[in-house]
């Protein structure tokens, strides 16, 4: 009897250790698999707003740039075709926030999005840029959640 509970008394602890593990994992993955879904809707969009171009464009080369509980940022490149038909690409980045303090001041949760054309990188830029978003996360959730445009809740689902 005694062994039981020191069985149970040692791996109950490790038990809920492991559950609140993969519960904040899961949000990380949570906000990443939200920006992949999400991805293919804003480029459209922006593409309509930015370059008056309709239709979709490919994604290709997709990389999570940085992911945290409330930022994910991925590049990647986008290939379309103009009102001619022909074909170009262009490097892009997309940013999903999910604004914690709007989400506390509005009773809901609240995400911001912001798709940007940026310069071509190859692997060392890409590599330290990963570097530099680590170091300045924070930094770059108070950016985002100035420049970010709201998502309507209704598009998220």
């Amino acid at each position: 009897m005694q062994n039981r509970m020191k069985i149970r008394n040692i791996l109950f602890p490790l038990f809920i250790a492991t559950l609140f593990i993969a519960a904040s994992c899961s949000s990380r993955k949570g906000l990443e698999g939200m920006a992949m879904e999400r991805l293919p809707k804003a480029l459209e969009k922006a593409m309509e707003d930015q370059m008056s171009l309709k239709g979709g464009a490919k994604i290709q080369s997709l990389e999570t740039i940085y992911v945290c509980d409330s930022l994910c940022m991925i590049q990647f490149q986008a290939a379309a075709k103009d009102p001619s038909g022909k074909e170009f690409s262009f490097p892009v980045r997309y940013v999903l926030l999910h604004d914690v303090f709007l989400s506390a001041a509005k009773g809901h949760q609240v995400y911001l999005e912001m798709v940007t054309g940026c310069q071509e990188m190859n692997r060392k830029e890409l590599k330290t840029l990963k570097e530099s978003c680590r170091e300045k996360g924070n930094d770059l959730y108070v950016y985002y959640a100035g420049v970010a445009s709201p998502i309507n809740p209704e598009d998220l689902w």
